[in-house]
């Protein structure tokens, strides 16, 4: 795979597509939770925290999709071919639809690397 999740840090090969697990615990009862209907989820990358362009987004039904018990990121390979190698930052908020809100995942690295094999070049 192109991709790894080690303790909130994402590292993936420039081009390639990831299936990422997130999973939300109910800070009560430690039960999962996914979100409803009315909910958000927003994943959002930025080269910095304090940058105002965000470079990829995702959110429920448009490249998050709801599971059993948790949600499932989609990257593909267009979300990240465009950005140079490097090191980002994202984060994953919840906006519950009474208003309640939590950034599930806080800022957190996103590493973007090197490829030898680009598409295109076979």
């Amino acid at each position: 795979m192109g991709f790894s999740v080690i303790r909130n840090r994402i590292s993936i090969t420039r081009g390639d597509s990831a299936q990422i697990t997130l999973t939300i615990r109910d800070r009560v009862t430690g039960k999962p939770f996914v979100p409803g209907a009315d909910d958000r989820l927003t994943f959002t990358v930025k080269r910095a925290v304090t940058d105002k362009e965000v470079l990829i987004t995702k959110t429920l039904d448009n490249g998050i999709i709801r599971q059993e018990s948790d949600c499932l990121l989609l990257l593909l390979p267009e979300d990240t071919a465009p950005l140079p190698f490097g090191a980002y930052r994202y984060d994953v908020e919840l906006v519950l639809v009474s208003g309640y809100t939590d950034t599930v995942i806080p800022p957190s690295p996103f590493i973007v690397t090197g490829e030898v094999t680009a598409r295109g070049t076979i």
